[in-house]
């Protein structure tokens, strides 16, 4: 049996993919194998169905492949369940074990849907009868949540039962009582007036024969709740109130299939959700809960009928999810802090968090309690919420008595570390148990990293949650005040490090869809996406700026070198060479004047402000360059001379419009000279001298940074690029005013949002924006990873194939132990000091290779080489100084 043992199953980048939105699904997997030299030489896919039967099997296949493999077999059926596997033979052709096998739903294609939208009947404007003067009543008319039910008779116990659903707004689905699945937010955040994410799940267990109860609770989520920060149109952005829609499949013994779906047959009332939304938060009274309106089969009272309808302007396409599902990912207990002056208990869960809390209680009926959510406790103690802007973060909680009780909210979520709790009078904070609950897009963790520094170790926690945080269905700039949009500038700045941290390679499948359901016929890529609420009355999307409108071509970039999924550059090449084409016709002259919007420039920097033309042309360089790699990726030629030559004018006009005498670049900041050299722009005696003159102003600065969103990313790698190596480490390493270091100094848990969001002489910055959980300026993390830790891809074999391992040591660091779980297997790089030397261990994957390069004044012990490829294994040197 070979050594060699594939693992880590993936389909379309999932491990389980719930419906496929494809007729080609693509397989990969990751390899070890003990020994070194470890390759795979040939493989052999498997797909079988439910019943054993086979569905198509590869045969052995003579290849060193393990990435995007296309299905070659007969159609895939629909609504079904298939297992895979794979085996392999290595270099010796030594067959392996099979990999432990994986599940495909395959779901159904859109002439399988039978379902039809169902919601309670219309009422304006807040989902209730008016005048009502009930518990539903609030300020913000926000909608009570929506119970739905349907009771049915099932003529046998099914062999398999499969539930497709979705709602526009958010849902929990039930069946006899049971909740199904583990999802929050479900079924996530798309433009529904063009498409919505369905969920596949498997019930049979939960399906009896005879008498059976489908039910549902639906509210407002992004659909109709209140996303953003327009006060003059908070919500109701795609509609009007909640549906739902759903289809259960019943497969029986004899192949029979029986089919149960959303239609006239549902009945609707409202419960004890008295209203839920993202912003305002969610008020339950428990005396309002609805006894056996999920179990029990036959009519209930107080149910009226749904209402069937299509929502406007048509009904969205229905499309298999192509991402991990939002779920609960950690659980933090709170531990009481203290009392505030008008008596309220604060809690503190040491961790600013995206979620909710979970309160557990025994009251008497009617008792209240009042949550209000913070990331930040003012000089007095009190939570401090004016940085949530028009965001009330509230949730309330009633009781039903009789004993021990537990509230958690079910369709909002808040940005916190502080929770201030309003007791009834007389009840203890010790008379409540309280734990904050963090949610996310379940996006697998696959990076692992530690150094010896303390405050470094911070920081790289702090750029793990505020990525937890913020990657909700979408990547967010923050979690809690009223904005919560899916910037692109944002995220772009902050892909590579999010792949360090986290396998994003179906988060970015899906939200390539969302921008490029964005893009404008004009070519324009948005600011934002989904785009309907940052500017709600536009007919089309706000248009993306420099940098932001950039975004998808540098994250599919970024893409292509992390995952090696040429399928995504070959689905979006039509869109990236649109938005290219839309800068070049408005730009005549090769300097970006034009159709830059909202050009937010080198947004949120602190000291002196760079010229934003400079910044949006480089920006244009860098799409030319990288439209150049990807079309010769896809092998177009033509159009990567294009972009070459456009890459050229638009390096000439840059340097005549931007370039003085002195080598000095307008407006004369690190961001305009990092840019410049990032993104290879001046010619070498300029390239020299913009080097020189960037460390001039960092020194000017007292060593601090002075860059905002956009020059961030490149600050530390330039400097390493330059020969720098010394001021990059000592620049991750301060912790006065303004640098990373300052906010941990200051008790930070995530990244902030403004390098001044506090500081102990002004106090809190702006209420207007000052968010403490934003995960830009945690672009840091790349240059942790690929330059401290020394682990990097390659141009030449993406995908990690073949590996850059270029460490950087420094005896403040001391010591950087890191492993990476690449999609073709694990990379490790170990380094520490020893007296005065250094001792490194990695480890590269069956199947790649990894070329090293060691920093200047470095070489190998014992052969004084300082650079060399190697294959698969562990393998350990000592190192020394020449």
């Amino acid at each position: 049996m070979s050594p060699l043992v594939p693992y880590d199953l993936r389909c379309e980048h999932l491990a389980t993919p719930r419906g496929l939105n494809t007729s080609a699904p693509r397989f990969s997997w990751a390899l070890r194998g003990t020994g070194v030299e470890r390759r795979q030489t040939a493989y052999r896919l498997c797909v079988t169905q439910s019943s054993g039967a086979p569905l198509w099997d590869s045969g052995k296949v003579t290849s060193p492949r393990t990435q995007m493999i296309d299905y070659a077999g007969p159609v895939l059926p629909k609504d079904a369940i298939l297992s895979w596997t794979v085996t392999v033979w290595d270099e010796n052709d030594t067959v392996s074990a099979a990999a432990e096998p994986a599940t495909i739903f395959t779901g159904l294609a859109a002439g399988d849907w039978q379902a039809q939208w169902i919601a309670r009947y219309f009422v304006l404007p807040a989902g209730r009868e008016v005048p009502a003067d009930n518990p539903y009543d609030n300020r913000w008319q926000a909608r009570p949540a929506d119970y739905l039910r349907r009771d049915f008779s099932a003529r046998a116990e099914p062999v398999r039962a499969l539930l497709y659903v979705t709602a526009l707004g958010l849902y929990e689905a039930y069946l006899n009582g049971q909740r199904i699945g583990q999802d929050v937010m479900a079924p996530g955040w798309t433009d529904y007036h063009r498409r919505v994410d369905y969920q596949v799940h498997e019930v049979t267990d939960l399906v009896r024969s005879g008498g059976n109860v489908l039910g549902a609770i639906i509210g407002e989520g992004w659909y109709c709740g209140r996303v953003g920060h327009n006060q003059r149109r908070a919500g109701n952005h795609y509609g009007g109130r909640p549906a739902f829609l759903c289809q259960l499949h019943l497969t029986h013994a004899d192949g029979s299939l029986e089919i149960i779906t959303t239609d006239e047959h549902w009945q609707t009332r409202q419960g004890p959700i008295c209203y839920s939304d993202f912003l305002m938060g969610e008020m339950v009274d428990a005396r309002l809960d609805i006894t056996g309106w999920d179990t029990a089969p036959g009519p209930l009272p107080g149910w009226q009928p749904v209402e069937v309808f299509v929502p406007d302007p048509a009904a969205p396409q229905l499309d298999a999810a192509r991402m991990q599902p939002a779920r609960e990912v950690a659980r933090l207990p709170a531990t009481f802090s203290h009392r505030t002056a008008n008596g309220a208990a604060i809690f503190d869960l040491g961790q600013n968090i995206a979620g909710y809390v979970e309160l557990s209680v025994s009251a008497k009926a009617g008792d209240r309690f009042t949550l209000r959510h913070a990331e930040m406790l003012d000089a007095a103690g009190e939570a401090y919420t004016a940085n949530l802007r028009h965001a009330v973060a509230t949730d309330i909680f009633v009781t039903r008595g009789g004993g021990r009780e537990t509230f958690k909210p079910r369709f909002t979520f808040h940005g916190f570390r502080f929770v201030e709790v309003t007791l009834p009078e007389a009840m203890s904070p010790d008379d409540i148990g309280l734990v904050g609950i963090a949610i996310q897009s379940d996006t697998p963790l696959c990076g692992e990293i530690e150094t010896g520094h303390a405050q470094t170790n911070q920081l790289l926690s702090n750029i793990f949650w505020s990525q937890r945080d913020n990657f909700l269905s979408v990547p967010t700039d923050c979690p809690q005040r009223d904005e919560r949009y899916g910037w692109t500038a944002d995220a772009q700045v902050f892909w590579k490090t999010a792949g360090y941290t986290m396998d994003v390679s179906a988060f970015l499948s899906k939200w390539m869809l969302d921008i490029e359901d964005g893009q404008s016929p004009d070519g324009a890529f948005p600011d934002v996406a989904p785009t309907k609420p940052l500017n709600p009355y536009r007919l089309t999307p706000q248009p993306g700026a420099p940098g932001w409108g950039d975004a998808p071509v540098i994250m599919a970039w970024e893409h292509w070198l992390r995952y090696a999924d040429k399928g995504l550059l070959e689905r979006y090449w039509p869109a990236l060479e649109a938005w290219a084409a839309h800068i070049e016709r408005a730009n005549p002259d090769r300097l970006r004047r034009q159709a830059v919007y909202n050009n937010y420039g080198d947004w949120l920097s602190v000291g002196p402000a760079s010229d934003r033309t400079l910044v949006a042309t480089a920006y244009w360089v860098r799409v030319a360059d990288l439209m150049v790699n990807i079309a010769g990726v896809l092998g177009h030629a033509g159009r990567a001379a294009h972009y070459t030559a456009l890459g050229q004018t638009v390096r000439q006009a840059f340097a005549k419009a931007f370039l003085d005498a002195d080598g000095h670049l307008s407006g004369d900041t690190q961001t305009a000279y990092l840019l410049a050299l990032d993104f290879d722009i001046l010619d070498a005696p300029a390239s020299a001298r913009a080097a020189t003159r960037l460390v001039e102003l960092i020194e000017a600065a007292g060593g601090h940074l002075q860059t905002g969103f956009l020059g961030v990313r490149h600050l530390l790698p330039v400097l390493t690029t330059i020969g720098r190596d010394d001021l990059a480490v000592a620049m991750l390493l301060k912790d006065t005013y303004p640098s990373w270091g300052f906010s941990i100094r200051h008790g930070a848990t995530t990244i902030w949002e403004r390098w001044d969001g506090w500081t102990p002489d002004n106090g809190f910055q702006s209420t207007n924006m000052n968010s403490f959980n934003h995960y830009a300026y945690g672009s840091v993390g790349e240059w942790i990873w690929s330059r401290l830790a020394g682990i990097d891809t390659t141009s030449t074999a993406p995908g990690y194939e073949a590996i850059r391992l270029a460490p950087l040591f420094d005896e403040r660091i001391g010591m950087v132990r890191a492993r990476y779980q690449s999609h073709r297997g694990s990379v490790a790089s170990h380094w520490q000091f020893i007296e005065g030397t250094v001792h490194w261990t990695i480890d590269v994957p069956a199947n790649c290779i990894a070329h090293v390069a060691l920093p200047a004044g470095w070489r190998r012990r014992h052969d004084h080489a300082d650079g060399w490829t190697l294959g698969s294994g562990e393998q350990s040197y000592d190192l020394e100084r020449i």
